[in-house]
């Protein structure tokens, strides 16, 4: 949950992080179809404080990771991927 690998190629910079923001939506690694950001903390039981604690990896306005909890199914990395970035959170 700390260390997140993605495809190079589908990321658009600069990269940003920043909190959890009404009508945020992202495409859960292992799932098919997008889902609210709310409806996922609700589905996972996050509490209020947590939730608004929550940071997000962002590439444009495209969340790429939800910190510690769930990837985006969309810079997942494939058979195609030639580089693979690696972002780690150390506390």
């Amino acid at each position: 949950k700390s260390i997140l690998y993605v495809d190079k190629k589908t990321l658009k910079y600069p990269l940003t992080l920043r909190n959890w923001q009404k009508g945020d939506y992202f495409y859960p690694l292992g799932m098919t179809g997008k889902k609210k950001l709310s409806k996922y903390f609700k589905d996972e039981k996050v509490d209020v404080i947590s939730k608004e604690k929550q940071w997000l990896l962002c590439s444009e306005n495209q969340i790429v990771w939800v910190i510690g909890k769930r990837a985006d199914n969309r810079f997942r990395v494939t058979n195609k991927t030639k580089h693979i970035l690696k972002f780690e959170v150390k506390e």
